[in-house]
């Protein structure tokens, strides 16, 4: 808002409104209000983010709620997509998982990879046809500002894959999809485990007919059965549905099994 404020106080004062004089220090008490609201914004985000940390949100969740405390629900969703990207890179090369401390790991997402990477390595091939195919100047410069973020977005959603796995702990099954995707499940609301694969899928996450399934792909390769039907919510914002049981993709499905069915025991 800020240069906004520089452009009203110019055209005031060239319509004789305010002397220029005035207008500076119009300018100035607006510019300090706003510095106000903005300090009090990360006051709150901060506040939200801390305690949504103490009450055991791992770290996307908690930026997710602190976004949401600031700003309107479709901006602080897109603002955490984005945020999300690079915070997971950060932690990838810190090689420090988003998890509570605790918690066992289902990982995911090898079979999706190799693909990524090969994007990542394209992208040089692509910088270079431009540079010799594109004549103008400023196309060239802005497609490869293109091309870098692009690259950075792709490394991110690789970090995410690799730093956000499925977790379970304390009482309850977290599914993840990157940082796009997080779905909790009580674990005491778990009947049985099994190794199934179905496959034919196309979305990351969709619910038919009282079945959760969050493939990797098109395919899942573990099945949970739920005692009774318990509620999720497939997408922030959407009302929550029933499901009876979940499908999801792991890395090493027996793996999954044995620290599912030594958390369940020790309900």
């Amino acid at each position: 808002m800020a240069p906004a404020v520089v452009v009203a106080e110019v055209c005031l004062v060239w319509g004789g409104v305010f002397r220029p004089g005035e207008a500076v220090a119009v300018g100035l008490l607006v510019e300090l209000l706003l510095a106000g609201i903005v300090l009090t914004e990360f006051a709150l985000a901060g506040r939200a983010y801390k305690t949504s940390r103490a009450r055991g949100a791992d770290g996307q969740e908690a930026l997710d709620r602190a976004l949401a405390a600031v700003l309107p629900s479709p901006v602080a969703r897109a603002v955490g997509l984005e945020f999300g990207l690079f915070r997971a890179l950060w932690l990838w090369i810190r090689r420090k998982p988003d998890a509570p401390a605790g918690y066992d790991f289902l990982t995911y997402g090898s079979e999706i990879k190799p693909v990524m990477w090969a994007m990542v390595f394209l992208v040089p091939l692509e910088i270079g046809a431009v540079e010799l195919l594109v004549p103008w100047s400023v196309v060239r410069v802005v497609l490869l500002v293109i091309s870098v973020y692009g690259t950075l977005w792709v490394l991110g959603f690789v970090a995410a894959l690799s730093v956000r796995p499925h977790v379970v702990g304390d009482g309850r099954m977290v599914l993840r999809f990157a940082h796009f995707v997080r779905i909790e499940i009580p674990l005491d609301h778990v009947e049985s485990v099994r190794l199934s694969r179905h496959s034919g899928y196309r979305r990351a996450v969709q619910i038919h007919d009282g079945v959760l399934a969050m493939p990797i792909g098109d395919s899942t390769t573990l099945s949970v059965t739920l005692r009774d039907p318990c509620p999720v919510v497939p997408k922030p914002g959407k009302p929550p549905q029933d499901v009876r049981e979940v499908r999801f993709a792991v890395d090493s499905p027996w793996e999954a099994v044995r620290i599912l069915s030594a958390h369940l025991a020790a309900e």
